[in-house]
């Protein structure tokens, strides 16, 4: 059950009461498929058919067979106790959730959570919901990142396919770029010294890339950004170098996952990238708005993230 904990405990108790609980065998995978399930990823799987917009029992099988070949607790704790494709079990729910590894405190928790919902007869539970450490905060920042990303794809997947194939081969480009920059901001301007070091980094990513999606549903939607003079833009470059110039002139720093000079130095210069592919694409796909309007938001972007690490 997870970790070890005293048997006085009540959560322990309640564990004891269903450790014989079973799945009924028509939900079981065919022997003859266990094997070829090993290597399948019941979380992803679970998560894909929970964002269909109505999924039928039939759509929920691949997640149920791959977590029973897998053994993943979690995602027949939810499947039972939500009842999704399968009949509402709390009492084997209850099992599942007993025989998660986790933090005492997030056992406790999920516990007294799932008993909770079966004595109120509402709600519906989800692994994310109880959880108490930094490591499990990443696990679920990971699962909340690649739903966002399945979305962004779609949506972006639509919006370029009304594209000429020139401004296609642009966003492309603006992508990849988008891509690089926001894996730097992740990895180097990032403090990674924490325990939710996984969750931060996570975050900066999904937030960079997030970003350029919402840029994108705005400008396709005629929404264009405001012009910028040349006096502004250079303004706002002469603020960056000076911002920029201050974070090199800072005193090292020594303890393990600190953001250092060269990982800021490093993702400056994949911003520059990420800047041009965005005036590249922006003269292609929006000829309106001039490359001085382009360059100054994007500084000025940069400018609060170059300030925000040098207050910190």
């Amino acid at each position: 059950m997870g970790v070890g904990q005293a048997e006085s405990t009540a959560w322990y108790a309640g564990c004891l009461k269903v450790k014989d609980a079973a799945p009924p065998p028509a939900d079981l995978p065919a022997p003859s498929a266990v094997a070829s399930l090993q290597q399948c990823q019941a979380t992803d799987l679970y998560y894909d058919t929970k964002s269909m917009s109505s999924p039928k029992p039939a759509d929920w099988r691949p997640a149920r067979h791959c977590a029973m070949a897998t053994q993943n607790s979690a995602v027949l704790m939810m499947l039972y106790q939500n009842g999704q494709g399968v009949q509402k079990d709390p009492l084997l729910a209850l099992k599942y959730a007993c025989s998660i590894d986790a933090a005492p405190a997030e056992m406790q928790g999920r516990i007294e959570h799932l008993q909770k919902i079966n004595a109120s007869g509402r709600g519906m539970i989800d692994l994310c919901d109880d959880i108490t450490s930094g490591y499990m905060m990443g696990v679920c920042s990971a699962i909340d990142a690649r739903q966002k990303q399945r979305v962004r794809a779609q949506a972006t997947g639509k919006v370029s396919a009304s594209m000429p194939a020139v401004a296609q081969a642009s966003l492309q480009k603006l992508q990849a770029a988008a891509s690089k920059f926001a894996d730097a901001r992740a990895a180097n301007e990032t403090d990674l010294s924490g325990t939710a070091r996984a969750a931060q980094s996570i975050a900066a990513r999904t937030a960079e890339l997030d970003l350029l999606a919402h840029d994108l549903r705005e400008y396709e939607a005629g929404k264009l950004p405001a012009t910028m003079s040349k006096a502004q833009v250079a303004a706002l470059d002469k603020e960056l170098n000076a911002i920029y110039g201050k974070l090199m002139k800072k005193p090292a720093q020594t303890h393990a996952g600190a953001v250092d000079k060269d990982g800021i130095r490093a993702t400056q210069r994949l911003w520059l990238a990420y800047r041009d592919a965005w005036m590249n694409f922006g003269a292609v796909r929006y000829p309106a708005v001039t490359s001085e309007t382009w360059a100054g938001l994007l500084t000025a972007r940069r400018n609060a993230q170059l300030q925000d690490l040098l207050g910190n």
